[in-house]
């Protein structure tokens, strides 16, 4: 049911000239994003959830974590009766937030009797529904986020050079693997240069094999703090496909919403990253350098791994 209404959903949203994608993970509620304008770098987003519910003669209700409720979040509810007959609902912000609620969610109950009420007539998704949609789009606030991705692959190979190369240098120092928060901090600390006034980091690391714990990461989501106080949310996404795939395609879905650095260092990313330079879309690469085997060339900005990863096995600034 859910899997149907969020298809209806779209289906709607798309037939009224909205575009719509699916976030890569399930934030704040997003089931559904709402864009305005996909060629620009920064755009209005609407988070969208979207709830399915079968209703017979007992009833049904819908919860809705408080959190999740801003002026940016919009909830459909499709009903299917017994009959079969369906009908899709829409709640804004000024909507949710009086319901009735307890510590934690806004919940809605409703039955045979209520969905025929007036209050629900009025929440029918209609064209008027799609201008207030549009109404809300324009109105939001473009927030800049920071999404780092990582290729696992590319970074083990990083920290194994980068720590060859100390080693050679510093001969009696016993330099320990850093652990994954540890060199994602400090790639931060060096190369993110998005400053916005709601900053929200992302870092998501994609790997081929489920069982690779070499860089100390459990396969969880992880929480850190930034050394500016931001905090920030890694996510270990393992895939069945080629990594570089599954990386191109998360790109594609977010360059118009969050700003990108790329930790990888292979050719096969060089064709998609030249084809969004020519759109105007700017990624920050954080690879090796010519020296230690950099494989990948482009017109976008890029900083040296070996700096980041040297400071996260303990060498000081002037050590590096």
């Amino acid at each position: 049911m859910e899997e149907q209404a969020e298809s209806f959903v779209k289906h709607e949203l798309i037939k009224h000239k909205f575009n719509v994608v699916k976030p890569c993970f399930d934030e704040e509620g997003a089931d559904l994003l709402i864009i305005d304008n996909i060629k620009c770098k920064f755009t209005n987003i609407l988070k969208v959830q979207s709830k399915g519910r079968s209703l017979n003669k007992n009833g049904s209700s819908i919860t809705i974590p408080i959190s999740y409720v801003k002026n940016d979040f919009v909830v459909f509810l499709y009903v299917v009766s017994e009959a079969l007959e369906s009908t899709l609902f829409t709640f804004f912000y000024e909507d949710i937030v009086k319901w009735k609620s307890n510590e934690k969610n806004y919940i809605l109950n409703f039955t045979n009797t209520r969905i025929a009420s007036a209050y629900f007539a009025e929440k029918i998704f209609t064209s008027r529904t799609a201008s207030t949609i549009r109404q809300r789009l324009n109105e939001t606030e473009i927030k800049k986020y920071t999404t780092i991705i990582i290729d696992e692959i590319f970074l083990e190979k990083a920290i194994s050079k980068t720590i060859s190369i100390y080693k050679e240098i510093y001969p009696k120092r016993n330099f320990c693997r850093p652990t994954l928060k540890s060199v994602i901090i400090e790639i931060l600390a060096m190369y993110d240069n998005f400053d916005s006034i709601e900053k929200e980091i992302n870092c998501h690391v994609y790997n081929y094999e489920s069982d690779s714990d070499s860089i100390n990461a459990k396969r969880s989501n992880i929480r850190f703090l930034t050394d500016g106080g931001v905090v920030g949310k890694i996510f270990i996404d393992t895939t069945d496909e080629f990594v570089w795939i599954e990386i191109v395609n998360h790109m594609k879905r977010i360059i118009n919403t969050e700003n990108i650095i790329l930790v990888a260092d292979d050719i096969v990313y060089e064709q998609q990253l030249n084809e969004m330079k020519e759109k105007m879309i700017d990624v920050t690469l954080v690879q090796l350098n010519t020296d230690a085997g950099r494989r990948m060339f482009t017109e976008h900005k890029w900083g040296d791994i070996t700096f980041p990863i040297a400071k996260s096995i303990g060498l000081g600034r002037y050590e590096w």
